[in-house]
């Protein structure tokens, strides 16, 4: 772990909690080693610090939209924190190729399929990159979901769950099929939303 994702961990773990109330439940179930793939709802850009700073014993990556990086000072910051700058728009896969990388080297990584977060709370449409990197790592997936209260602001209360580590495979890891992918989704799906307040979202969350 770096020395400097370990020293925000520890700041971030002091200063959230007094800033949020924070609610957490499966923690029991998480992983005590690395090479898991963390796939959760998007609520807030507060997210990846959520779910980090419960695993603090391993390195997280995770994704973040290209304009972020745009700011030297933040971009560098994201960097150091794990992240990984990807631009939506480009359809360019190398992200996520490095991504499974790091997956693939022990480190966890965070996904949020949504691909933007919800203003609502309600879950969105997952998109196949989440699928795509389970179907070629074999990782396991740990369900999580985060919810909250109308906008996040000071002391609001959030709750972060954990759900059971699941395991999603194809016959081709290479080359999956797409029907082999919709069904890793659809699992994705199920498993995150099983874990939110709202229930299942509609069928179009499976196309």
């Amino acid at each position: 772990m770096r020395k400097f994702y370990r020293f925000a961990l520890c700041v971030l773990k002091v200063v959230m909690p007094l800033w949020y109330r924070i609610e957490t439940e499966g923690t029991d179930l998480l992983p005590k080693d690395g090479g898991y793939l963390f796939v959760s709802n998007h609520r807030s850009m507060a997210d990846p610090i959520l779910i980090g700073m419960q695993n603090s014993k391993t390195q997280f990556c995770f994704l973040a939209k290209q304009e972020l990086f745009q700011n030297p000072f933040i971009g560098k910051l994201l960097s150091a924190l794990g992240a990984i700058a990807i631009d939506r728009g480009a359809g360019d896969l190398s992200p996520i190729q490095e991504l499974a990388g790091r997956l693939k080297s022990g480190e966890n990584a965070l996904i949020f399929p949504e691909g933007t977060r919800s203003k609502d709370g309600k879950l969105g449409r997952f998109k196949t990159g989440a699928a795509l990197i389970t179907a070629q790592t074999g990782a396991p997936i740990v369900p999580v979901a985060i919810s909250f209260d109308g906008k996040l602001r000071f002391r609001s209360t959030i709750h972060v769950r954990y759900g059971t580590p699941i395991t999603l495979s194809c016959e081709n890891p290479e080359d999956p099929r797409p029907s082999e992918l919709k069904s890793i989704k659809i699992a994705m799906t199920k498993a995150v939303s099983e874990l939110l307040p709202i229930g299942l979202p509609d069928s179009k969350s499976e196309t």
